[in-house]
């Protein structure tokens, strides 16, 4: 065991050098019979297997049912019909295999990692698919991470950064998913069941909502042997409907929730983009500019370093399949919330009408292009790379043209897209903190 770990611990120190040749190959895709859409990378150069199994089963299938999902794929990895939660830890330590489960609102994901040695390999697999076929869904575990849930969701009402997060996102979102609270998690879990774990698994993990990715040291007659086993074993089930949810147009109000501090929390955004938005390239590469790209970025520029208004501003979009917000976040002592949010408006008006100047352009363009190897320097990088392709159903050769679609981006690009995507007048704000409204 002790050999096994330090070869993983040297192949860890050198995976990054050796992967970046490989950057940018394309993938082999395919089909399983049972609709599995599958994404192979062929990486030999390390005898490791990634390998991702996403399937349609993110908190949005939940309905009501808050938590439903990731209490879902927390149970999965922590027993089987074989083996209790004790005895799997300990079976997955000797094949020093890694597998994890988890979702978000779109997605509930199943990470694997191996050695791809055959005596490995095999029974590291089996481990895998008995997962899959078998959890244990035990009603002790089932009530432990309920009340840990529960706990944590409690311990949110002591965190500014929380509050004002969930705050924001049910005032741009009311009444929908994304717009839901910790009150309306902990009400959900305390009517679930392990029941209900099942009836989700049995809804939703199947082959023909499942994207498997396969990355490393597998030639593609046994990439195809593992997508084979893994999307029988799923199985089929019944088609689903394609996410959607459409927010209602932003009303730019602002929310104040009192908070023992000597600084405010603030959020200002509103709805803006999905990931299929043409003009997701414009808005990405603009909002470097603006305020992605850290201590460079304008906002953090004049805000923080001209005005000293903060110790930290930034901005980002958030598309999915959902239409995401653009959302500002900063903090500032008391007395400078109303000048600090006029000063940030200000500065955005003044960026969308003026678009960033080709110095700072260039400086983002540079940055981002650069930074993309940094991205994609590990097995696991890579599939989750792979991922994004095949969740958002990218071009192949996606990673290929990254540079380019960055470099063709022009000040007038950004200045349409911001435009079209970003109205200052409309963005919701929320403010956490000791702040008091002016009468």
């Amino acid at each position: 065991m002790k050999r096994l770990l330090k070869s993983l611990a040297t192949i860890a120190l050198t995976l990054g050098m050796l992967l970046s040749a490989n950057a940018m190959d394309k993938p082999t895709t395919w089909t399983t019979e049972e609709g599995a859409s599958v994404y192979y990378l062929n990486l030999p150069e390390l005898p490791i297997l990634d390998l991702i199994i996403a399937l349609d089963a993110g908190n949005f299938r939940e309905g009501d049912q808050h938590g439903l999902a990731s209490l879902t794929a927390s149970l999965l990895v922590k027993g089987t019909k074989n083996q209790d939660e004790e005895t799997l830890i300990e079976t997955m330590e000797g094949l020093a295999t890694s597998i994890t489960a988890g979702s978000n609102t779109t997605q509930t994901t199943i990470r694997y990692r191996s050695l791809t040695d055959e005596e490995v390999l095999t029974p590291s697999v089996d481990l895998l698919l008995e997962i899959l076929k078998s959890p244990r869904f035990d009603e002790a575990t089932f009530n432990r991470e309920v009340a840990q849930i529960i706990d944590a969701q409690k311990a949110r009402l002591d965190n500014q950064n929380s509050l004002a997060s969930e705050a924001y996102y049910a005032m741009l979102y009311p009444g929908q998913h994304l717009g839901s609270t910790s009150e309306m998690l902990v009400e959900s879990l305390k009517k679930l069941t392990t029941d209900d774990l099942n009836a989700f698994k049995e809804r939703y993990y199947h082959s023909n909502n499942a994207k498997i990715i396969i990355v490393g040291d597998l030639s593609l007659a046994e990439a195809k042997t593992l997508a084979n086993r893994i999307s029988e074993t799923l199985g089929t089930g019944e088609a689903q409907p394609a996410i959607d949810e459409t927010p209602l147009p932003s009303k730019g109000e602002t929310k104040v929730i009192a908070f023992d501090s000597p600084q405010s929390r603030i959020m200002m955004g509103h709805p803006a983009i999905d990931r299929f938005d043409p003009d997701y390239f414009a808005l990405f590469v603009g909002n470097h500019v603006l305020g992605g790209s850290g201590l460079t970025s304008e906002l953090m520029m004049d805000i923080r370093e001209k005005q000293g208004l903060t110790y930290g501003i930034y901005s980002y979009f958030a598309p999915s399949f959902l239409k995401g917000p653009f959302t500002i976040s900063l903090s500032t002592t008391n007395q400078d919330v109303d000048h600090a949010i006029s000063e940030t408006k200000k500065l955005v008006k003044r960026f969308i009408e003026e678009g960033p100047s080709e110095e700072a352009l260039t400086r983002a363009k540079n940055n981002l292009t650069g930074s993309m190897a940094l991205d994609l320097d590990s097995n696991m990088k890579m599939a989750s790379a792979l991922l994004s392709i095949a969740t958002y159903q990218l071009p192949l050769d996606y990673f290929e043209q990254y540079a380019d679609n960055v470099n063709n981006v022009t000040r007038e690009m950004i200045q349409a897209a911001f435009k079209k995507h970003v109205d200052v007048e409309k963005l919701s704000t929320v403010i956490v903190g000791g702040y008091q409204e002016t009468p």
